[in-house]
């Protein structure tokens, strides 16, 4: 009789399971198959759609947008709802601040250019809240008024020697 027996959870050794090589088979623990699509590809590839009556190329996240601003324009509120989170994640909903042209400005009629200067770096460009003008107005006149202060003080210093 041979050494090995046939029986109950024993099959004979040419119907037995054959040992692969499972290195090749496994990627970081994960099986991957040849024909696995390209889904990064797939995703990332220009979609052919009409606009206008007229066949462009578009990024597939762009047309997907663009169907969910219009369903979210209809009055559908989950496709608002995801329009806007979508917005809030590209940062498009945080207001833009103005790109500086020029470094020139002509101060309002009465308005002292120092002060005007002050109310532009800390407020924006006019028109300015009355509570925040008069606010800078005052604290404007207290430093000049230290400023007069300390300068006769001084002249007072160098006069005396």
């Amino acid at each position: 009789m041979s050494e090995f027996e046939i029986g109950y959870k024993k099959p004979p050794k040419e119907h037995q399971f054959k040992p692969k090589n499972q290195t090749a088979a496994r990627r970081n623990g994960k099986r991957q198959k040849e024909n696995d699509p390209d889904v990064a590809a797939l995703l990332d590839r220009p979609l052919k759609v009409k606009r206008g009556g007229k066949s462009v190329s578009m990024h597939p996240h762009e047309a997907a947008m663009i169907s969910l601003g219009r369903r979210a324009l209809k009055g559908e509120r989950r496709a608002a709802k995801e329009f806007l989170k979508q917005c809030e994640t590209a940062g498009l909903l945080t207001p833009q601040q103005l790109a500086q042209t020029h470094g020139v400005f002509e101060a309002l009629r009465g308005v002292d250019p120092r002060v005007a200067k002050v109310m532009i770096e800390t407020y924006g460009l006019p028109p300015w809240e009355p509570d925040e003008y008069a606010a800078i107005v005052a604290e404007f006149e207290r430093d000049q008024a230290r400023i007069e202060e300390l300068h006769e003080i001084f002249l007072e210093d160098l006069n005396h020697g």
